[in-house]
């Protein structure tokens, strides 16, 4: 078997444990674990940058069921708009068995369950996804993992490949022969400078951070847009 590229893994890794502070047992017609979206919002934004900017979502289709729900195609894209994964989210709606009473926020509901499986393909929150939360243990383990007490943060790739790869970026910001090629640039190694970089080694995230902003200013002072 050949060996795992934990480069392609940083994100799942960051994002697929769940505090359980952030979930909900739910009881419709089957018991399941929601997850609270605004937890997630907050995260894809610690990830990515400020939503609109550097992830976001837009609306592409909506259907109606023959069984009175409402159907939302939702389009995630995070770093540039190129890049983005489609998802239907459902709500019903009617919120009482009759179909009398319309549910004046279905929309919001279908968008929210498609943004919400969207980001489940990026690892956002895998462990509910995977079942996890099904095991009393493993809820109590995320419990004490999350807990207030600081947690020494794990190196998820070794340090050695790490600074490998920060060379790539750093040459890559030097080759940047405008602001738009640099930006092109911040964004294709993005994940991974406030995921992986910012998080587990701080004094390379530093000097990513000050070269960045040292070819932004020699480029801006040449007039180069």
């Amino acid at each position: 078997m050949a060996p795992i590229d934990e480069k392609k893994l940083s994100l799942w890794n960051l994002v697929s444990k769940t505090d359980p502070k952030n979930t909900k047992k739910v009881k419709f017609g089957r018991e399941f674990t929601a997850i609270d979206p605004y937890s997630q919002i907050h995260e894809a934004t610690k990830q990515f940058g400020t939503a609109g900017t550097g992830w976001g979502w837009t609306v592409e289709r909506i259907e109606y069921t023959t069984t009175n729900e409402i159907a939302i195609l939702v389009r995630l894209w995070h770093g540039i708009r190129e890049s983005y994964i489609e998802q239907w989210g459902q709500a019903g709606l009617y919120i009482d068995n009759k179909d009398t009473k319309k549910d004046g926020d279905c929309f919001k509901k279908a968008t929210t369950d498609g943004l919400t499986k969207c980001l489940s393909y990026l690892g956002f929150n895998a462990d509910v996804f995977m079942g996890k939360f099904d095991d009393n243990k493993y809820v109590q383990q995320m419990s004490s993992e999350f807990s207030d007490k600081p947690q020494k943060v794990e190196p998820t790739i070794p340090a050695k490949e790490a600074d490998e790869f920060v060379k790539i970026i750093l040459s890559d910001y030097g080759a940047a022969t405008t602001t738009t090629t640099l930006q092109q640039a911040g964004v294709k190694h993005g994940t991974f400078i406030r995921g992986t970089l910012e998080n587990q080694f701080p004094e390379m995230f530093n000097s990513v951070v000050v070269a960045y902003k040292e070819r932004l200013k020699a480029l801006t002072s040449k007039g180069e847009k």
